[in-house]
């Protein structure tokens, strides 16, 4: 039985009025065809050009940077798991295909100066090309789907256009094309059927050559008429978002000077805005712009997050610096965008929104000067763009990437990320309780549990709730907060999870959606004094001992359990036998040119050998190694594989199989007879205990060992205990508490797999009718197209509530209990 006792009388502080809100960023396709309903894959015919800075490496697969960064690129369609999962047929210009007709791209006589391409055809008489959309074109009876294009041609050919699955016409129309010059051609398509998996093709009768220049096909029904998907945003605005960031991200950062992303790209008509190839292995037609954004943004009224970029592309891709007139120019790009948003109608940017049919000023609360950038260059680009930007905007609030207050640049808030298991989040609720009180504010920007076999899962998004609880309890310096990323077209996916999953005619939030729904919901005035008791869980471990070296390390008589141990996984290094001892050799070359990722807890210099299997966990395990002087040496407790993120998935082989990079155990480090006992984390390792000292004399062997029951640590030297040391473990019940002057807010998480009891205390009378909105389910359980409410909050009334009273946890759940108070 868990304890909650509450005091209201004790207000610790007013809740941040802008704590939750949402992330977008285009990766998995959640811009075009996604928010941005476009229905024509490759619109702009640009797909297959490489930009400025990439070539291409020879394999038909592959691109490269400037700067030496690799992607998948497969002539424009992206990641070859995209390819191969949609079964997409080779052609030469993306979505596009052609029967009885000739296509070729155009790199001249496009339709305007931002236009890198238009589109040839010749017909035969007959013949058609056609489009395959975003994996298939979907309509609904009855509804009507405007078409629009910009084309040419020398004389006049009759074009057939239609919407078709397997033969048959959904919806037709016919335009005469002709006249000089590009000419821009509307028509309405409207659907006598429902269908998933169409095309639109375009079809002539007679022979005759057509160069488009650009082609659109959207619903006729969009969001408040404002141009976008309504599902999506209808999703959008159940979380009661506060905030939106945008438009990322890495995207922000791009990875060349030509993929960077800049506001001036963003607005305008949508056929006169350049695309950009963004990181996430596809190009954007920049629909969904800064305009679109901000339009979102007053619809659903949230605060506007602008992220711009400060002069350097993603580091974490072989960055580059922008400088000189490269880095004014970026300055400049968002300062204009700044005059876009708040500018009167009269000024040279005012004016171009009024033009997209805004007069009156947006509101831009926030922005936040650079994505994920790190650094004495970004310190330095984050300076510049703070001064000028509060020189001439002081109301706006700014954003720094990282704590820059370190090295003596002025910050307000700085943006925090956090991508990991469970665990990590359940043994973190306390992340923010001892920080600086007087530094500057906190945006959890990014955070979500991606690593795991719970991804995506209801018990993930117990872990999720647990460590917003703990933002919660620090809402004094934590003022925003959000997910990411937020979107996945599932077809295009290069992430996993994404809040929200959709296709091209369905959409649902996964189980943590549900959470951040239940918590926006929900937020109360103040933050009262609570105090909580419970059981714990301890992190389930598995895997058994390993032994890490940066030089030549001897052993003998590794036991387990009683029994010889043998090497089973040589990751770096290699292990030689001479009568009963053993030598750990260091690395060869071939093992480290294999070891492409540089990771904290792996090393290409040291060796690294795993005993044993990852179904032995609890047991003792110990080994006699020949200390020497200046040998520094790692004894690895729990040694087994982690599940890695989907993004790293993607990236690996069968040969990675037993990689380095994916084995992280409790390590016990030892040198010169000084030791140390953490795990390797981000974003800095983590102390299990304090440092201690042993009595090893170099030049003999000593035998060190270890016990463990999944709870506990013991280690030994020479068969004496040197320190115990518990498994990290977390709270089995989380909770906060907020009120406002007629209620008290409890949200509460229970992580165990048994129903909880929990005994709650006020200081204050309340009405025994109460409610309680609860997201609960089987640990696994999670939601699909099939099944997209499998688990989502519901909302139940209970009788019982007092100053004292129990409430009945279900297992893995979460809960907001509201409470009246008596007048």
């Amino acid at each position: 039985m868990s304890q909650l006792q509450i005091q209201t009388k004790n207000r610790k502080f007013e809740t941040a009025k802008d704590l939750y809100g949402i992330f977008f960023e285009d990766i998995s396709r959640a811009g075009d065809g996604g928010l941005y309903p476009e229905f024509l894959r490759n619109r702009t015919f640009e797909d297959s050009l490489l930009p400025d800075g990439y070539e291409e490496k020879g394999d038909g697969v592959h691109v490269v940077t400037c700067s030496g960064w690799e992607d998948e690129f497969n002539n424009g369609e992206g990641l070859s798991y995209w390819v191969e999962k949609n079964k997409i047929a080779p052609t030469p210009i993306p979505a596009w295909y052609a029967e009885h007709a000739q296509m070729e791209l155009e790199r001249k006589d496009t339709l305007n100066a931002n236009r890198s391409a238009a589109l040839r055809v010749h017909f035969e008489a007959g013949g058609y090309v056609y489009n395959t959309g975003f994996h298939g074109i979907p309509q609904k009876q009855g509804e009507a789907y405007p078409l629009y294009l910009f084309a040419k041609s020398d004389r006049p050919v009759c074009l057939e256009f239609s919407i078709e699955e397997d033969g048959y016409q959904f919806a037709q129309s016919r335009l005469t094309i002709g006249g000089e010059g590009y000419v821009r051609y509307d028509t309405i398509l409207v659907s006598d059927g429902d269908c998933e998996n169409a095309s639109l093709v375009i079809r002539s009768q007679e022979e005759g050559e057509v160069l488009f220049g650009f082609i659109s096909l959207m619903p006729g029904k969009t969001y408040n008429g404002h141009g976008l998907r309504t599902d999506l945003v209808e999703k959008l605005k159940g979380l009661n978002p506060s905030f939106m960031r945008f438009p990322g991200g890495c995207i922000v950062e791009g990875s060349t000077l030509s993929t960077v992303m800049m506001f001036k790209n963003t607005i305008g008509p949508v056929w006169e805005r350049p695309g950009n190839l963004l990181v996430w292995h596809y190009r954007s037609y920049n629909g969904l712009g800064y305009h679109e954004y901000l339009q979102l943004c007053e619809d659903l009224d949230m605060e506007p997050l602008y992220v711009c970029n400060c002069g350097m592309t993603c580091q974490g891709r072989r960055g580059v610096l922008l400088t000189d007139e490269e880095l004014e120019e970026m300055l400049q790009d968002t300062l204009n965008a700044i005059e876009y948003a708040l500018g009167p109608v009269n000024s040279k940017w005012g004016r171009q929104r009024a033009a997209m049919g805004h007069p009156a000023p947006f509101r831009l609360t926030y922005l936040e000067i650079g994505n994920e950038n790190w650094g004495p260059n970004y310190e330095e680009r984050y300076q510049l763009f703070y001064r000028e930007i509060k020189k001439r905007y002081p109301q706006i609030k700014t954003i720094a990437n990282t704590h820059v207050e370190e090295h003596g640049c002025p910050v307000e808030c700085v943006d925090e990320h956090f991508y990991n298991n469970v665990e990590f989040f359940t043994e973190n609720v306390g992340y923010y309780d001892s920080y600086d009180r007087q530094g500057p504010g906190i945006f959890v920007g990014e955070q979500a549990v991606n690593e795991g076999i719970y991804s995506g899962k209801l018990y993930a998004a117990l872990g999720e709730a647990a460590f917003l609880v703990g933002l919660e309890r620090n809402q004094d310096i934590v003022r925003l907060a959000s997910y990411a990323p937020l979107f996945e077209n599932v077809n295009y996916d290069a992430w996993f999870p994404n809040l929200i999953r959709f296709d091209n005619h369905r959409s649902f939030g996964i189980p943590t959606y549900y959470v951040w729904r239940m918590f926006g919901k929900n937020r109360g005035k103040y933050v009262v004094e609570s105090t909580q008791e419970s059981d714990v869980i301890y992190r389930p471990m598995k895997g058994m001992a390993s032994l890490k070296a940066k030089k030549a390390l001897h052993y003998r008589n590794p036991i387990w359990e009683g029994a010889p141990a043998a090497v089973t996984h040589e990751l770096m290094g290699h292990v030689k036998k001479t009568g009963e001892e053993f030598c750990l050799e260091m690395p060869d070359e071939q093992q480290k040119e294999v070891f492409l990722n540089k990771m904290r807890w792996a090393d290409a210099e040291k060796s690294f050998v795993i005993f044993g299997e990852e179904d032995q966990t609890c047991g003792r395990f110990e080994v006699e190694v020949l200390v020497e002087e200046d040998l520094a040496f790692e004894i690895g407790v729990f040694s087994a594989r982690i599940c890695r993120s989907f993004f790293d998935q993607l990236q690996e082989t069968e040969q990675d199989a037993w990689h380095a990079v994916k084995i992280r155990p409790f390590l016990w480090k030892i040198k010169d007879g000084k030791c140390s006992f953490g795990e390797p984390s981000f974003p800095e390792d983590r102390k299990l205990t304090d440092d201690f000292t042993i009595d090893a004399a170099p030049g003999e062997y000593h035998r060190f060992a270890y016990e463990t029951d999944g709870q506990v640590i013991r280690l030994f030297v020479d068969g004496v205990l040197q320190k115990e040391i518990k498994v990290p473990s977390s709270p089995s019940f989380i909770s906060v508490v907020t009120e406002t002057e007629e209620e008290i807010i409890i949200k509460a998480v229970n992580m165990s797999g048994e129903v909880d009891p929990v005994n709650i205390t006020l200081d204050c009378d309340v009405e025994t009718l109460y409610t309680v909105t609860l997201l609960t389910g089987a640990k696994d359980a999670e939601n699909s197209f099939e099944k997209p409410k499998n688990v989502r909050d519901r909302m139940i009334s209970l009788r019982g509530a007092a100053e004292s009273f129990v409430y009945e946890a279900p297992a893995y759940s979460v809960s907001v209990l509201l409470l009246k108070k008596k007048a």
